[in-house]
């Protein structure tokens, strides 16, 4: 009997503890981002009335001399509650009394510790590696499709014109594109030479894996809406008999546009799925000089990774605007700790921690990021009407900024919904919704 209930504790131990970590990972970041505002509030003497961890009912609450400090139900978010920020009020110490400056400073404090966490994980990343990265091409892999047009010791400057600051911005902007043909900028022998088309092979990936008898054992949701299903076989591709997982590799990679017609055997019969496109990864075949541990690179090469994360999030915002990803592709807070959760469970299987803390990293600074933008009801929006008092020196009516600040938050709430049913439609059902 004692031997049972340790085997079922350990079972749901070994669930939770990840589902923990994420929720702790998330609620630090979280906690970071309204430090901020709280600790630049309390340095210009702004009444604090609430530092929140958390959203909904209150569990936990300490009365301070001024501020309480609460713990609520869902670690969703937070929040800091200052006397006559969305209200008016007579109080000397009231946001709404202090220098448009100081109002200005305390609404993207927020976002900027985030920043500047963001850059810490960094360092501490590179500080972690054996070797700090460099943009330099150390030499190639054997059979190298780029290497006709690339050199070992070549600096690259650009890609697609976009500017390298760190080796993951190598990595990040090849995923961007993935036709296998590539503008390159690169620095060789002190001279800047440009490479308007550089090729290298492509191959599909995470679409889904099959057995040796080409039978399918799990997709993608993409694939999923596309008419494959788990545990389908696929007898042919395109008109290519297909009798091994070796043949429907061959097959699949001799289709140059990766637009196949599956015929697949289902509950005992054929099955056509016709038209499939398959996402296709370039094959990266140079490795990247590293270099010596110091200070100062690990220091550098820290900012730099937090630089290229920055425009990692811009890029791909980007991205889904101009409709190159799907509302699928979309995450909230209940998204986001799950994938921390699995994050977790890989990095203890393995005993690596780094992509842990580089998931950190990328979540700490797309939060810093998008409270920055010109939106109704985030920091950014504040700080916009502040910008507007500060040049026009002259406030917008409190009534009007209130209500669109009021819309703001109503859409952002209902995205928020929306995107959390998402989320939970995807844990439930493994695909995407929309």
């Amino acid at each position: 009997m004692f031997f049972q209930l340790l085997s079922i504790a350990t079972n749901v131990w070994s669930k939770v503890w990840p589902i923990a970590i994420a929720i702790l990972f998330f609620g630090f970041i979280i906690f970071i981002h309204e430090f901020g505002h709280f600790i630049f509030a309390k340095l210009f003497g702004v009444k604090v009335n609430e530092f929140a961890l958390g959203m909904g009912p209150t569990i936990l609450k300490k009365q301070g001399k001024v501020t309480k400090y609460a713990l609520r139900l869902f670690p969703i978010g937070g929040f800091v509650s200052m006397e006559g920020e969305d209200e008016e009020s007579e109080d000397e110490n009231a946001f709404g009394k202090k220098k448009v400056w100081q109002r200005m400073i305390i609404v993207v404090a927020g976002a900027t510790f985030n920043l500047i966490l963001g850059v810490i994980i960094c360092c501490f990343i590179v500080g972690s590696q054996e070797y700090v990265g460099t943009n330099r091409i150390l030499n190639f892999y054997e059979g190298a499709v780029s290497s006709s047009q690339l050199q070992p010791d070549d600096k690259i400057i650009e890609i697609d014109g976009k500017k390298i600051f760190s080796d993951y911005d190598i990595s990040f902007l090849m995923t961007r594109n993935n036709s296998g043909k590539y503008s390159f900028v690169v620095e060789r022998n002190g001279e800047k030479l440009s490479l308007p088309e550089v090729n290298f092979s492509t191959k599909t990936g995470g679409n889904f894996a099959f057995d040796e008898n080409a039978a399918i054992s799990s997709l993608s949701a993409a694939i999923t809406k596309q008419g494959l299903e788990e545990g389908d076989k696929v007898i042919k591709v395109n008109e290519t008999e297909i009798a091994s997982g070796e043949d429907l590799v061959l097959a699949i990679n001799s289709d140059s546009d990766r637009i196949i017609d599956f015929t697949v055997i289902r509950n005992q019969g054929e099955v056509s799925v016709e038209k499939v496109k398959l996402n296709t990864v370039t094959v990266l075949d140079f490795v990247i000089l590293g270099e010596e541990k110091n200070v100062f690179n690990v220091l550098s090469g820290g900012f730099k990774y937090a630089v290229s994360m920055s425009r990692m999030v811009y890029l791909s915002l980007f991205d889904l605007i101009s409709g190159k990803y799907g509302f699928n592709e979309i995450s909230g807070p209940i998204g986001t700790v799950s994938v921390i959760t699995e994050v977790a469970q890989s990095s203890a299987a393995v005993a690596d921690w780094s992509s842990m803390f580089m998931m950190m990293a990328l979540i700490t600074i797309n939060i810093g990021l998008f409270n920055l933008l010109p939106i109704p009801a985030l920091d950014g929006g504040r700080f916009f009407f502040m910008l507007v008092e500060l040049v026009f020196r002259k406030p917008i009516p409190a009534k009007y900024e209130n209500w669109i600040h009021a819309a703001g938050m109503i859409l952002l709430l209902g995205f928020m919904a929306i995107v959390s049913f998402s989320d939970i439609w995807k844990l439930v059902s493994g695909i995407g919704f929309f």
